[in-house]
């Protein structure tokens, strides 16, 4: 998912929604790792499921294992480079991407602890330098395509580009006295399998519990399949997700109107852009499933990041909200965790990806029913 770094920098040392007393009171919290900071590297895909996938060993086996969300992305880049080049440059490249790519690289790649292929170094690298590492690569795949016949070992030189900037991963470790791969420490340790997943969204162009490919830029292949329901039905998975005992990861807006997280933590829907929320019982504009259409085909409504989906709360007057963990960093927000109303969320969330377990089984008879990946 792509997300302007001068927008996060704008706003990163201002912390005003900390003093505030009226924070909507928790429902429902799911366990999670640390907050992290993904800099400017455009990979909040990556860092909100690998989010997920965390919660969910904490939940299912007791172990809170802090995963490296840039190995996920580097094995991304290297499908995307293949694809790009097959294409002769006409498919898209640069480093957003959405939560099926996360399932589908540790599903193919496998997943590493952080501290064996850490993010502190590509995450650096992209608050320093000129040049955010996917227009690196890009620039290198570009001068591939230059010379006819390409040159047969291009994609080692893409991998080693890669690997100066952002690191080497290892083929092999040691983790809690035995040594894995990063493959069998996904299968072992993790018990990872991407069908544990749905992603689920709610647009009217297309028949309601029915599967379809969600015509968004990050959604690269137009090949990821996207069960469709009702808006209030979508509203209601996700709230339920988190009742029961699950998070789940979102494709959010969070440039449009009303974003106000990085300044107050909320997220409400509003007339005026950016305006600086102290009372999360703000009134709101009404949401609707033709509103919420409307924005998204005037290309209002864009998949600007992905993000972690931890809880529920309700305000005083018993206003709902989803608590989100946000990769761009703890000095943001409420610590890092955001506030967002259903009325900015019935129109601003563009999909949820959930496991499985969470789902009735009405959803499931249609989401199990999609075609496999095959980049």
């Amino acid at each position: 998912m792509t997300k302007y770094l001068a927008i996060v920098l704008l706003f990163i040392s201002v912390n005003c929604a900390l003093s505030q007393s009226n924070v909507p009171v928790t429902i429902k919290q799911i366990t999670a790792g640390t907050v992290k900071f993904q800099g400017g590297t455009n990979t909040c895909w990556s860092f909100s499921t690998t989010s997920m996938i965390e919660s969910g060993s904490i939940q299912n086996q007791q172990k809170d294992i802090d995963l490296s969300e840039l190995y996920t992305a580097r094995n991304l880049f290297i499908e995307k480079a293949k694809r790009y080049i097959l294409s002769n440059g006409t498919t898209l490249f640069e480093a957003g991407g959405l939560s099926h790519d996360a399932l589908y690289g540790i599903q193919k790649y496998g997943a590493v602890p952080n501290e064996f292929y850490t993010r502190e170094k590509a995450v650096k690298f992209s608050v320093t330098s000129s040049k955010q590492l996917d227009e690196v690569l890009k620039n290198y795949l570009d001068s591939v395509l230059k010379t006819r016949p390409i040159d047969a070992n291009w994609l080692p030189g893409f991998i080693k580009k890669h690997d100066d900037i952002a690191g080497v991963p290892p083929e092999k470790f040691n983790w809690d006295g035995k040594e894995y791969t990063p493959l069998t420490f996904s299968r072992e340790v993790l018990k990872f399998n991407p069908d544990d997943y749905v992603t689920i969204t709610s647009f009217t162009h297309h028949p309601f519990y029915q599967n379809f490919a969600l015509e968004i830029q990050d959604n690269f292949l137009m090949a990821e399949k996207y069960l469709n329901v009702p808006l209030d039905e979508l509203i209601s998975i996700a709230s339920k997700t988190i009742e029961k005992g699950y998070s789940l990861a979102v494709d959010v807006d969070n440039s449009n109107n009303g974003w106000n997280c990085y300044k107050s933590g909320y997220a409400l829907f509003e007339k005026d852009r950016f305006n600086k929320v102290n009372d999360p019982d703000t009134v709101e504009m009404n949401y609707s499933p033709q509103l919420r259409q409307q924005l998204f085909e005037t290309l209002e409504t864009q998949d600007d990041h992905l993000i972690h989906v931890v809880g529920i709360a309700k305000s005083k007057n018993g206003k709902l909200f989803f608590i989100l963990k946000d990769s761009f960093g703890a000095e943001n927000g409420f610590k890092g965790y955001d506030y967002v109303s259903v009325n900015y969320f019935g129109i601003n969330a563009l999909s949820i990806t959930v496991p499985k377990k969470a789902l009735d089984q009405k959803y499931l008879k249609v989401a199990d029913n999609k075609p496999g990946r095959d980049l």
